[in-house]
């Protein structure tokens, strides 16, 4: 760093080419992205020409009052990658375009920004600041459908400088153009043309930007500071730029008929047709610079003189709803759509994207700042858990398994017993305990280490005759462990 550089000069350009790189980065990030998309197949495409060629369509498309349709721009893109990639089918193409688009529109992000840190060394110290840029923009067309604009920063990053007086660099791009056509350079010259086209379409956003304050604002604008030496400067401006365009053009033509060479004419005539698409678009930018004072003078009407409008309160429950509700449904209905439609009052639908309705939609609400008193704590009291099975009956069940034996009891043989002891007892639900029981032993065996025994729960495909229970009738076998459980029968361990 020079040391003119440390007293608030940046004399190196630092922060320019920072914001050049950053800029940059984000069509350099989709080579780096590519190879992590689920697909895996989209690596042989260069998203960066498909990017550039993104942003080179909608600069060419858009004009003062409208911009690009998504769907164009989806096209040339995807006419692109299947000249990349002939042998891939045209949803591949149309479906890599579109993820090139939504990367430059930085979709999923709030306000779809892309930033960059930079600092600027300042009195021997250093600041760190955030640029924040966009490179495609969504803007509301005329029929309210979306398009497509681009930023003066996207328009750089096709000609190669950031941060430059746009003018300037106007006159010198014609001033290239003129110089190499004069010396008869028309291959080199064809892109000084498509440069210098290119910098029309950056001072015509960087002049609409510029008049769209005094649209929002009519305050923030100073008629003699702002807006009418602006309209001087741009003026002027348009008038030397269209003399050297036409200048240019006349030499052109008279190219075209003198030379002898086949390809003179037709180089000659695509400049042309370039010059004459810069000619366009400086007349139209010049016939919206002449109504700038009446703009201006209608907007400071409508902003500043117009008194606000007078409405009639209206009593809603006395001349409203009283009525209503005097009045059967199938008069009421008619009636209050009636006034719903014309209590609203008609706006131009909104943008909706749908990543930032999901993110929304999935954003859990904000935690209250204070207790507004109305949520009443409830109060738990001690409760006990009443058992459904008392003690005793647990002990009765036991006490039938363990009376079954080797050669094995029916589960309906043991349901009758215990209801029988149920009855005896004063309780009625013992043989709903039993079948849980038996149930339990199906599948799982039940060890007694101690004695050496198992219980068990059979079936063999009998089915159970009860009026409270239906499925097997399951064969309840208690005998020792060493002993195999009898299968000779058809008996099998299963689900009941």
């Amino acid at each position: 760093m020079s040391e003119a550089g440390l007293y608030g000069r940046d004399t190196l350009g630092l922060a320019t080419r920072v914001k050049a790189l950053a800029v940059a980065d984000p069509v350099l990030d989709l080579e780096r992205r590519k190879p992590l998309l689920a697909s895996g197949e989209w690596t042989s495409y260069q998203m960066e020409e498909l990017a550039l060629t993104a942003i080179d369509t909608v600069t060419l498309k858009m004009d003062f009052d409208d911009g690009a349709r998504h769907e164009d721009i989806v096209a040339a893109m995807a006419r692109i990658a299947g000249l990349q990639m002939p042998q891939r089918d045209r949803d591949e193409h149309i479906a890599v375009a579109r993820w090139v688009l939504d990367s430059l529109l930085n979709v999923g992000t709030v306000d779809r920004d892309f930033s960059h840190l930079y600092g600027i060394f300042s009195n021997s110290t250093y600041t760190a600041q955030t640029f924040s840029f966009k490179l495609l923009r969504e803007v509301p067309g005329p029929d309210g459908r979306p398009r497509l604009r681009a930023s003066n920063e996207a328009i750089a990053v096709l000609v190669g400088a950031v941060d430059l007086d746009i003018a300037s660099e106007q006159v010198a791009a014609d001033a290239k153009l003129e110089a190499l056509v004069r010396r008869g350079r028309l291959t080199d010259a064809h892109r000084a043309a498509e440069m210098a086209l290119r910098r029309t379409v950056q001072y015509t956003e960087h002049i609409r930007t510029r008049l769209e304050g005094m649209r929002r604002d009519i305050r923030s604008v100073d008629w003699v500071r702002d807006v009418q030496s602006m309209q001087t400067e741009a003026l002027e401006h348009i008038e030397d730029r269209i003399n050297a365009e036409n200048t240019i053009k006349d030499n052109l033509v008279r190219m075209m008929e003198n030379s002898t060479e086949d390809t003179t004419p037709a180089q000659a005539a695509e400049l042309i047709a370039i010059l004459e698409e810069c000619l366009r678009r400086h007349a139209s930018l010049q016939a919206n610079l002449q109504e700038v004072g009446e703009r201006f003078r209608a907007e400071q009407e409508r902003q500043s003189f117009v008194p606000p409008p007078s409405r009639t309160h209206v009593d809603l429950e006395r001349q409203l709803l009283v009525p209503a509700l005097q009045l059967p449904v199938r008069q009421a209905l008619p009636l209050l759509g009636t006034f719903a439609t014309s209590a609203t009052p008609p706006h131009r639908p909104a943008i909706i994207y749908l990543p930032d309705l999901i993110t929304g939609l999935m954003t859990p609400p904000a935690e209250p700042d204070g207790d507004d008193g109305l949520i009443i704590e409830p109060e738990f009291g001690d409760t006990q858990d009443d058992s459904v099975f008392s003690d005793e009956q647990y002990t009765a069940v036991t006490a039938l398994l363990e009376h079954t034996d080797t050669d094995g009891t029916r589960l309906s043989e043991l349901l009758n017993a215990a209801r029988q002891h149920g009855v005896s007892a004063g309780r009625d639900n013992l043989d709903h305990l039993l079948a849980l029981h038996v149930l339990g032993l199906f599948g799982a065996p039940r060890h007694d280490p101690e004695h050496g025994t198992v219980l068990a729960a059979l079936a063999d495909n009998r089915e159970l005759n009860d009026a409270r229970f239906a499925g097997h009738d399951l064969l309840v076998v208690h005998g020792p462990s060493a002993s195999a459980l009898p299968t000779d029968t058809g008996l099998e361990e299963g689900a009941a």
